[in-house]
């Protein structure tokens, strides 16, 4: 079953719902050049394939997770093995056109290329939620109008909105967090360092360390750490894929670093933790 709704009259948003039952084969998605593509699943768990120069590059998705697709790329998305249970996803495409036109009207620090903001697999929880609200909002009859407001959300969401920092503030706005925040979640898996926050920021390395602990009473690389945790406990009890597989795409760089720094923060290891189901922090 598919729902689509359209932005009728400017083409910038759709937003399609698919639900795989039993009997349900590969969904195949192939994007122009036009669109730029999000999946993510709100029920089930589904596994997606991609195709780029090396072939098929191959993960699974659970509810709070997304698949970003750039234009021009083929996806295919299948009950999981062995159990091959149904599932349910949100897809939304976003006008590339309205992506490259977003920094002319909005205080957002463009990208090169689109095609940088794709990825297989990134814990999203905010993106995930706004699939749902939009799918619930086209169901109970929102217009054109919600529609372009939400594509105007999406695209300052994907393009990191970050306004220049005040020099006078000594602090962060909430606004500049969260897209501090969004980064850090969008490149999980990578080794940030704090030259690239900085950048991301447009401050200097030593304005930008002074004024995030300010912000947040933490390091950088706390709060990151912090996240990479929450993003690990999230995969440990949602999904299945090994342990290992877990901190890497965390951000850990080896199953022994991730073992010591999740059981520093949860009191517990990583293999604990998933059989627990949940695991209070440590005094």
């Amino acid at each position: 079953m598919t729902i689509t709704w359209l932005d009728q009259s400017s083409q910038k948003l759709v937003v399609e719902e698919h639900v795989a039952g039993h009997d349900s084969g590969t969904w195949t998605y192939q994007l122009s050049d036009q669109w730029f593509g999000i999946v993510t699943p709100i029920r089930g768990v589904c596994q997606i394939e991609r195709r780029d120069d090396h072939g098929w590059r191959r993960t699974t998705l659970t509810p709070g997770e997304v698949c970003r697709v750039a234009p021009n790329n083929l996806i295919r998305l299948s009950r999981k093995p062995p159990r091959h249970l149904p599932f349910e996803v949100v897809y939304i495409q976003l006008s590339v056109e309205f992506l490259q036109r977003a920094p002319e009207t909005h205080s957002t620090v463009p990208v090169r290329d689109v095609s940088e903001l794709q990825t297989l697999r990134a814990f999203d929880p905010h993106v995930a939620s706004m699939a749902q609200t939009l799918l619930h909002a086209r169901k109970t009859g929102a217009g054109d109008r919600y529609a372009l407001s939400a594509a105007h959300y999406l695209a300052e969401y994907l393009l990191h909105p970050f306004r220049s920092a005040s020099l006078g503030t000594g602090v962060f706005s909430p606004e500049q967090l969260l897209t501090l925040r969004a980064y850090m979640e969008m490149h999980l898996s990578e080794n940030i360092t704090l030259d690239q926050l900085a950048r991301e920021a447009r401050l200097s390395r030593y304005h930008f360390l002074r004024r995030f602990s300010v912000t947040t009473g933490k390091t950088p690389m706390r709060y990151l750490t912090g996240l990479r945790i929450d993003a690990a406990r999230h995969l440990l009890t949602a999904g299945s894929d090994p342990i290992s597989q877990v901190g890497r795409l965390c951000g850990f760089p080896n199953p022994e670093n991730f073992a010591r720094v999740f059981r520093k923060h949860m009191g517990c290891s990583p293999s604990e933790y998933r059989q627990r189901g949940q695991c209070p922090p440590s005094p």
